[in-house]
């Protein structure tokens, strides 16, 4: 009862100016709160927002099949959706797929300082017509000797060699296929980029050379998500030397606008700071 009774003689002793000094900042605290509640909702919204669309886009990805088309240079170009995924989202609700990557390419179990990850399977379907040369070796035995050298440009080519030793026993023409050998050596030039001119990530993957095909493709883009997070802030106290001008309270009654230069021991609370 005595506190209450002190706040209210201190009150009731309060001249008209001190109340107003008083009232003015209490207003602008509270105009300075709201406008941060502002700030860190429209942080938030943003953040859900983002959080919303990578997650529509990591459905779309996981239904879309790959696209084809030619190139102007006539190359096959091949592509489809990326997904992304934050670090600890891929290394914890895909364990096998993290695995698949980590094996093949000998990564470490921290993806930490991996931002893509990237595979594609091909097939070749290749039509050869070689020249051959025949080697008789005695009346019942031959060497059939193929070669082939094939350019395709733009840095794609194929050699073909092999040959083949032909027997003939009791009217039969035979194959020896321990003295039977083929080699094919292809050279072939892969492109690929992540577009988003489309505005999400795509993974496109082109080749000019005959017969290539794409049977999948998949691109994986990993985010730190902390680093996606609104900052988070702290109380903090600041000590610093500044100067002013600004509204004053003299002698406990009179308002008066005038500079100042001072040092201070300054605390401010999370929802009095602004910014990042």
């Amino acid at each position: 009862m005595k506190f209450i009774n002190s706040i209210y003689n201190f009150l009731k002793g309060l001249n008209k100016n001190t109340i107003i000094f008083i009232l003015g900042a209490l207003f602008v605290l509270l105009f300075l709160k709201q406008c941060n509640d502002k700030t860190n909702l429209k942080t938030e919204l943003n953040q859900v927002k983002i959080e919303a669309e990578r997650a529509h886009n990591n459905y779309v990805a996981a239904q879309d099949t790959i696209k084809y088309y030619r190139a102007e240079n006539g190359g096959l170009i091949a592509e489809k959706r990326a997904f992304v995924f934050t670090q600890e989202e891929f290394e914890k609700n895909y364990k096998d797929l993290k695995s698949e990557y980590v094996d093949a390419l000998n990564l470490g179990k921290n993806l930490s300082k991996q931002n893509v990850l990237l595979k594609s399977q091909i097939e070749i379907l290749s039509t050869i017509k070689p020249e051959g040369t025949v080697a008789q070796l005695n009346d019942s035995s031959a060497f059939i000797n193929f070669t082939k050298f094939d350019d395709f440009g733009m840095g794609n080519s194929r050699t073909f060699t092999g040959k083949a030793k032909v027997l003939y026993f009791d009217k039969k023409f035979l194959l020896d296929s321990t003295q039977t050998q083929f080699d094919i050596k292809q050279n072939i030039k892969l492109y690929a980029s992540i577009d988003e001119s489309k505005g999400y990530k795509e993974v496109k993957m082109a080749s000019s050379y005959p017969g290539l095909n794409v049977l999948d493709i998949e691109n994986i883009n990993l985010i730190n998500n902390k680093l996606n997070e609104a900052p988070k802030k702290r109380d903090r106290w600041v000590m610093g030397v500044g100067v002013g001008y600004g509204v004053s309270l003299v002698n406990g009654s009179t308002l008066s606008l005038s500079p100042w230069i001072g040092a201070s021991l300054l605390w401010t609370p999370k929802w009095l700071q602004f910014g990042k």
